[in-house]
């Protein structure tokens, strides 16, 4: 049973802007999500900076999290030494410090999934070496 759903910057992007493609795969998915969305500061701040180019973009963020449709978690001080060991580990893949991020914030991963848009997130792993549980378009 998953408790938690984490979401990406790029989902984030997609279902705010609706010229990008995957704005449709992206509503549909999150139409689907029961559970609690969470994200960190720094993929809020991703999300942001993209979003500064769309119309609305912007404010649309900020009501997803004021109106509490996205939860955001603060992950760096109280993870930095793990989400720095990832980045040395994940380097020959030029990750992202908002992915990393997010995987540190993640409690049970038997028990959430992360909805992404990145391929990435199929090459990382939880801290115990399994694959993560994901909603994302590159799942067979």
């Amino acid at each position: 049973m998953v408790k938690t759903v984490y979401i990406d910057a790029g989902p984030i992007v997609a279902i705010l802007s609706k010229r990008d493609k995957h704005h449709f795969w992206t509503s549909e998915r999150i139409g689907e999500i029961e559970e609690n969305l969470v994200t960190t500061s720094i993929i809020v701040a991703e999300a942001f900076h993209i979003l500064k180019k769309v119309p609305k973009g912007v404010s649309g963020l900020f009501q997803t999290i004021e109106e509490g449709f996205i939860q955001v978690e603060e992950s760096y001080p109280r993870n930095l030494r793990y989400i720095h060991e990832e980045v040395l580990k994940y380097s020959d893949i030029q990750t992202s410090l908002g992915d990393l991020s997010l995987l540190s914030i993640i409690e049970d991963p038997k028990k959430s999934k992360i909805i992404t848009l990145d391929y990435d997130f199929h090459i990382y792993r939880d801290r115990s070496g399994n694959p993560l549980n994901l909603i994302s378009p590159y799942n067979s």
